[in-house]
Order: C-alpha cells, then sequence, then structure tokens
C-alpha cells in the first residue's frame, strides 16, 4: 500500500468506497431518486482522488471525477470534471469532518448546459456520509438540487 502523503492525512476520513442512497429535484426537471457510489482514493501525492457515478431506475444517471487539494490548514480546494461539458474549480473549508465547497469557475463546453454556481458538502460521522449539492443553472436561481446519505463499504 501506498504511503499517504502528510498534506492530506487530515482527509484520511474520506478515503475508500462510499454507496447509498440519494434524491434531486430542480424546477427545470421531474423529482428524482438514485443510488450512488462515491470512491475517494490517494496516491501517496499532496491530493485526494475523487470518482462519484450515479444511477437511476432505468440506468445510469452521472458520473464525475477530480482531486481534492490542500490549500492551507482548513483551506481545500476542489477540481471536477464531468462528461456533460461541465468543470468546476471550488474553494472550501474543512472544519472536522465536515467539507464545504463553493465555486470559484464553472466552465463548460460550446454544448453544455449553462452553470453559474455550485455548493458541495460532505459531511462524515463514523461510516455515514452526507452528500449535498445546491446550484444556480439553466437561469434559475442558487437552490439545493441533491442530497445523498453513503455508507462506507470499504
Amino acid at each position: 500500500m501506498t504511503a499517504m502523503h502528510p498534506d492530506i492525512e487530515r482527509l484520511a476520513f474520506l478515503l475508500g468506497t462510499w454507496t447509498g442512497r440519494g434524491n434531486g429535484d430542480y424546477p427545470t426537471i421531474d423529482a428524482f431518486e438514485y443510488e450512488e457510489t462515491v470512491v475517494f482514493g490517494h496516491a501517496g501525492k499532496p491530493f485526494v482522488s475523487y470518482t462519484q457515478r450515479t444511477r437511476g431506475k432505468d440506468g445510469p444517471l452521472h458520473a464525475e471525477a477530480g482531486y481534492i487539494r490542500p490549500a492551507g490548514d482548513h483551506d481545500l480546494e476542489l477540481i471536477i470534471a464531468q462528461p456533460t461539458g461541465i468543470a468546476e474549480v471550488h474553494t472550501g473549508r474543512q472544519t472536522g469532518n465536515r467539507i464545504e465547497f463553493s465555486s470559484e469557475w464553472v466552465g463548460r463546453s460550446p454544448t453544455a448546459k449553462r452553470v453559474d454556481r455550485v455548493w458541495r458538502m460532505m459531511s462524515v460521522d463514523g461510516s455515514a456520509m452526507r452528500n449535498e449539492l445546491r446550484m444556480a443553472a439553466v437561469g434559475q436561481p442558487f437552490q439545493w438540487h441533491l442530497g445523498a446519505d453513503l455508507e462506507r463499504v470499504s
């Protein structure tokens, strides 16, 4: 096993595979439920890798991948790319086993939907994780979009 870089030791509570159920809603779509799997890993470098996949009753819904990087004693950066053509750069703050990220920049490919602002939260209590996402997109004001309760499976 690769030794953890000292800069990310404070993020060890995230490492592993998490799975569970969530629900989503937004003014431009029907409310929905989904299954989510999130994997946090490390390769001995000063970052934590992140992958996320969701699945609905009819098949795959969403996927994204990125990295969490330390940016000070309690500060973090999150970089995410999505196959929908969206890229996000966030700054965040860690308080114990809770991290909140706010977008600094949201970029998009020419065919991607417009996303203006994103907020993400990850909170771990033992083997349980709560994920939430709020956003302002496609002309809608900033609001809640997704929430999932996950359990650590490895």
